[in-house]
């Protein structure tokens, strides 16, 4: 049994590594450059610069001076480097100590002295600060760094702390106990769905629509991970779209063995209590703690050839557990009524109890994540360089439960198999021409089923209290995902001292596989008790997808003129998916249907310019001013071919009134009978009808220039304060375009009333609620049912305007006993605008853009004008970390972040008794409407200190490091999440900041 795991889990690699070409990898590499002059300051043409570094498998690499006297030295990786400089008549020089990190260009002078050949002057150089020739903003940490820093031992947890960068308030991790969960970052206004994730410079997204880093189930080894950079603006033309760019930097190994392992451990006896009287006020009886977390992250490396042949290999071993906010088991799961309130809920003459056992916490979030990897780097020839890496690797989790959903309604993700194999070439010709090339295939698998601690009759019905938008009784849906993806890239680079030349082209296609299950294809909505609504579904719902290409072609260029640096580059993207022919299987509510094959949806093409500047303004290396200006298209694997597909444009959701006359919870009606029926209202759309209700302008679909795009503009400024210590700042402008919206042409203009709504009295509302507020709108009932939806440019309605505004300002600085330290501010703010498309179009509540979204602003959420401009307060985000060494083999380090709060939004479910101005009964029995307008009010910022202390004992030839670590220090019981449904626990906690926890670890190198 055994074995044929292993030939299961071996197998792909074997496969992959047979019989695949190498193609290209995306430089991710550092740089050194410099001017070498005599000692008169006269230019030194020819002279031999020789970088020497145990990071490079080839020991060394040379090029030579050109006329004006510059090098290169392009492709090194991270590590310390020694640069020699030789030339017949002259002293040798040697400058020790070069640091590498991420994209960074060392800036490395000489001057030489007329000698003997025999004599040679060595300085040992201090690593530059400051990069006098790049735009682009990369923040790189090493595995010492990683090693040592107090966070969760992931992309995301290193990513966050770089000052703007931010993950969704609900993933704020405290001491890893979030595990590797997959989250997605933003900056300067960036889509968290539009972020690249990279390992060895190349992408391994999903397939899940947009083709960003989220949502994807893969954890990576951060024991194998040599290094991490995060870029957050000014990407060249190698990138299509924006946003943060995270890669991980694997290990090679070396031509002596090495071994390293990292472990560590805490349970909830080394955490705090942090449930306050305040939130047992609010009605918390229990807050999400850490039932355990623990880490096993052993790695080895060396020479299989010495010079010739490496190897990396590791193994991690994650535990995540924890117990949830309020994840009480319901007594009683099958009533149909759920109540959460201390006495009770008066439903009618009913006195409905609350229905959960407090004696003891019935769900965890679980987390287990086993990851193994591989990495073979050969020195095939002394000008050919291969790699092979492979990643395997499997994960169960049980999703989340707390306030807004019953441990019976939660679901349980197991992810296996997901691999990734990944090949890649380099190949410097000459000292000027260097060739890169690689291929990666990434296979992820996962399926959401329902939670096995609290299993489900099959006839069960899922359930939810609007009041409280708690979902109950079962889970909604279950989910299968079965994605592929293949990447290839290529790319020639021609260097001299002064110019820096590259042309490129990479492809992307896969597929997208997708299954959505229910409980009988249907949930029954309850407003305080009161059956209210039954949502009926298409499901099983399967969708299938294929991206044929995502081709691009880019070309770029730096050019150094005296002080100036010149980053110009060009990028041409070829965009094409499309849907697959298929037959659909008879389903409850809907009848097999035949759809042809839907191709060219998209068939995008753009041309994306950049354009940068760096000036070193006097000369010194201190002082460089930079601006960058670049257009960027969306990210995108097969959202657009999904939104086409069929089965996903006709109408596969719909819900109707329930008037429960005999008071029995169950509706007595035909649920296939479209029509009113029983105590049934009217389907609100025509569910079960094959016929494509949502159309897709062809213009927007194919074409030159249509695709959803992004535009960013910056100027900054780096000023050396001290030899070890630097500013930067950074003014950002960040904007939106190619927006698209939907119109439904079965609803004119004038098929929508308008209503006010009296908001209740509360002192948290605006100005204490009791107000009316006037602008919704509902539909007329002549209007009931019809879709006729057509997705186009929204400027053909109209302007709409998402910006993002904002200034970066960090310190950094070296310590000279080996400490280090980053502090930042980040503080800006997205505006967005689509006033003129709800006053210049019948887009009524069914206005979106081309992510149903701009900017965090659903616009189908609020159907209103008052709500259609959003201008929220520039918020300031801060972040500080620092390592120390005390004596004593000694060192503390500690990281600081300050964030805004959550948004304050209040969605309040409302009938015809709570409204006015409308003379007749809302259509759909009810509506959702906001007492809140998005973007003016937030909760109590959020603080969050973490604190490490190691020390460090040399056994023998290996060294030990034990670690005792303390996260959120004060013991914070900051919210993170609450309830937004406006209701008796209107904005009641839903997740709070985990209580402060002690861990204890070890680091183990040899």
């Amino acid at each position: 049994m055994r074995a044929r795991r292993l030939v299961r889990v071996l197998a792909p690699a074997v496969v992959f590594t047979f019989f695949t070409v190498p193609s290209m990898v995306l430089a991710q590499d550092a740089e050194i450059a410099g001017i070498v002059t005599d000692n008169t300051g006269g230019i030194l043409p020819g002279v031999t610069v020789e970088a020497s570094s145990p990071a490079l498998i080839e020991q060394s690499r040379v090029v030579f001076t050109d006329s004006q006297g510059a090098f290169r030295i392009i492709a090194l990786n991270a590590g310390e480097y020694t640069v020699s400089f030789t030339l017949p008549g002259f002293s040798t020089v040697v400058v020790e100590g070069v640091g590498l990190t991420g994209t960074f260009t060392a800036n490395v002078d000489a001057q030489m002295s007329v000698g003997g050949v025999e004599e040679t002057v060595t300085v040992t150089g201090e690593s530059p600060l400051i990069d006098v020739q790049t735009v682009t903003q990369t923040e790189a940490l090493n595995s010492e760094v990683l090693a040592q820093l107090p966070t969760g031992r992931s992309f995301q947890n290193v990513g966050v702390l770089v000052p703007g960068v931010q993950v969704p308030l609900s993933q704020q991790d405290v001491g890893g106990a979030g595990g590797a969960n997959w989250q997605t970052m933003e900056v300067h206004g960036s889509r968290g769905d539009q972020m690249p994730l990279m390992m060895n410079g190349m992408p391994f997204n999903n397939m899940n629509n947009t083709g960003g880093g989220y949502n994807h189930t893969m954890a990576i080894n951060i024991g194998a991970v040599a290094e991490m950079t995060v870029t957050t603006s000014g990407t060249d033309s190698e990138f299509r779209s924006s946003g943060v760019v995270a890669n991980s930097i694997a290990k090679e190994g070396g031509n002596e063995y090495t071994f390293d392992l990292y472990t560590d451990f805490t349970n909830g006896g080394l955490q705090s209590d942090n449930l306050s009287q305040a939130l047992i006020d609010q009605g918390l009886r229990s807050v999400n703690s850490v039932k355990q977390v623990s880490e096993f992250n052993p790695s080895m490396g060396g020479p299989l050839v010495d010079d010739r042949l490496w190897f990396y290999l590791g193994y991690r071993n994650l535990v995540s557990t924890q117990w949830n906010t309020e994840s009480f088991e319901r007594i009683d799961p099958l009533d149909p009524q759920f109540c959460r309130t201390a006495g009770g809920c008066q439903y009618g003459d009913r006195l409905v109890p609350d229905q959960r056992d407090f004696s003891t916490p019935a769900f965890a979030g679980d987390q287990y994540f086993h990851t193994a990897t591989l990495n073979l780097t050969s020195q095939i020839t002394p000008r050919n360089k291969l790699t092979a890496y492979y990643q395997f690797s499997k994960r169960h989790k049980v999703s989340n439960s707390g306030l807004n959903r019953t441990p019976e309604a939660t679901d349980y993700l197991t992810s296996d198999p997901n691999y990734l194999g990944q090949l890649k070439w380099t190949s410097p010709v000459t000292s000027r021409l260097l060739l890169e090339g690689g291929l990666t295939f990434f296979n992820e698998t996962w399926r959401f089923l329902q939670q096995p601690d609290f299993p489900v009759s099959s006839d069960v019905i899922a359930k939810r209290e609007l009041s409280t938008n708690t979902r109950y009784a079962a889970d909604e849906t279950t989910w299968d995902a079965y994605n592929h993806q293949w990447n290839m890239r290529f790319s020639l680079n021609y260097v001299t001292g002064t110019h820096s030349f590259k042309v490129g082209m990479q492809d992307m296609w896969g597929t997208r596989n997708y299954t959505a299950f229910g409980t009988q294809a249907q949930h029954w909505d309850f407003n305080l008790g009161v059956p209210t609504r039954i949502w009926q579904y298409a499901r099983p719902l399967e969708d299938f997808q294929k991206l044929r290409a995502a081709l691009g072609f880019y070309a770029q260029d730096r050019w150094t003129l005296d002080r100036f640096t010149l980053n110009l580059g060009v990028r041409y993207d070829s965009h094409n998916a499309y849907v697959p022919g298929q037959t659909t299987a008879e389903l409850l509510w809907v009848p097999a249907t035949t759809y042809a094959e839907v191709p060219n949806t998209p068939a995008w093409k753009d041309i994306s310019p950049r354009a940068g500047l760096s000036w070193d303004l006097f000369g010194t290396g201190q002082t460089v001013l930079r601006a960058n200006f670049g257009r960027y298209v969306a990210s995108e694997s097969v959202a657009t071919a999904t939104a086409n597909n069929p089965v996903n444009t006709r109408v596969n959701a719909a819900f109707r009134t329930w008037a429960d006359a005999n008071g029995d919870f169950v509706p007595n009606c035909d649920l296939r009978n479209r029509g009113a029926n029983g105590e049934c209202g009217a389907m609100s759309a025509q569910l079960g009808d094959p016929a494509i209700v949502t159309r897709w302008n062809p213009e927007i679909v194919r074409g030159f220039g249509v695709r959803p795009d992004d535009t960013e503009i910056l100027f900054g400024l780096q000023q050396g304060l001290t030899p070890r210590i630097s500013l930067d700042v950074q003014w950002t402008r960040h904007w939106y375009g190619n927006f698209f919206a939907t119109q439904n042409r079965a609803t004119p203009a004038s098929g929508f009333d308008q209503f006010c709504v009296a908001a209740p009295a509360d002192s948290r509302l605006p100005n204490g609620g009791g107000n009316e507020i006037c602008g919704f709108a509902n539909i007329q009932p002549a209007f009931f049912g019809g879709v006729d939806n057509w997705v186009t440019s929204a400027a053909e309605f109209g302007d709409v305007t998402d910006v993002y505004t904002g200034m970066d300002v960090s310190v950094q600085g070296r310590l000279e006993n080996g400490g280090i330290f980053n502090v930042g501010v980040s503080t800006g703010r997205e505006r967005t605008d689509y006033c003129d498309i709800i006053q210049h179009a019948s887009l009524g509540s069914n206005a979106a853009t081309s992510a149903g979204t701009i900017g965090s602003t659903n616009i189908a959420s609020f159907p209103s004008t008052n709500y259609c401009s959003k201008s929220p307060p520039y918020q300031p985000d801060v972040k500080a970390l620092a390592t120390y060494p005390l004596p004593y083999d000694l060192t503390v380090s500690a990281v600081w972040q300050n964030r805004a709060g959550p948004e304050v939004l209040a969605s309040y479910f409302v009938t015809d008794a709570g409204i006015t101005g409308l003379n007749r009964s809302l259509t759909g029995g009810g509506q959702s409407v906001h007492l809140v307008a998005p973007g003016t009010q937030y909760g109590e910022r959020v603080n969050q200190l973490d604190l490490r202390f190691s020390r460090s004992l040399n056994i023998g030839e290996g060294r030990v490091q034990v670690n005792a670590a303390l996260y959120n220090v004060f013991n914070s019981d900051a919210t993170l999440t609450w309830n937004t449904a406006f209701g008796p626990s209107w904005l009641a906690p839903t997740q709070i900041m985990q209580g402060r926890m002690f861990k204890i670890g070890a680091t183990v190198s040899y």
